[in-house]
């Protein structure tokens, strides 16, 4: 589906140094005020946690109501900013040496790419078969398009957001 897509050198090279300036910086900030990791579960970081969940799933669903690719940027453009933050708490937690911390942690980030990516490629399948189907009432092939695409990916899109649930809702900073 990304076959055409391609990054230039200096792309990598920009990604590079952006990397180690905030390695840099997190280990600056890490000197000054070291983190606490504990891991607990509660009712109330389970709801919140099923509520972003959702959220997500949702917001990539809703903007394909827009027929075209370019409108996957908007959600992505906020997700992929939390990924970013997930990242660097996921830097800060390495600089601790909680082995039990970091090993909780990178699978939360790894879920958390696997739900955008997961969401993300059902938006855009959404999008196809939008455009393939052949009816004249826009919002009733849009319903079935998303009934269908849905329907195909529920049991993946189901599994990928409850271990996003429940690793979220197990780890705790503070």
């Amino acid at each position: 589906m990304l076959e055409n897509l391609k990054l230039r050198r200096s792309t990598y090279l920009i990604f590079i140094v952006w990397g180690a300036i905030a390695f840099f910086l997190a280990s600056a900030i890490f000197k000054y005020q070291p983190l606490a990791v504990s891991f607990s579960i509660n009712d109330h970081r389970l709801l919140q946690g099923l509520l972003r969940g959702i959220l997500l799933l949702a917001a990539y669903v809703v903007i394909t109501i827009f027929p075209t690719r370019i409108a996957i940027v908007i959600p992505s453009f906020f997700y992929f900013g939390m990924l970013g933050s997930y990242l660097w708490q996921f830097l800060m937690v390495v600089l601790t040496g909680n082995w039990r911390g970091i090993a909780m942690d990178l699978l939360f980030v790894i879920s958390y790419i696997v739900l955008i990516y997961c969401a993300t490629m059902t938006a855009f399948q959404i999008i196809n078969v939008v455009q393939k189907n052949r009816s004249v009432y826009y919002f009733s092939k849009w319903f079935k398009s998303v009934k269908r695409v849905l329907k195909a990916h529920w049991l993946s899109l189901l599994v990928v957001t409850g271990a996003y649930v429940v690793l979220w809702s197990m780890f705790n900073l503070t």
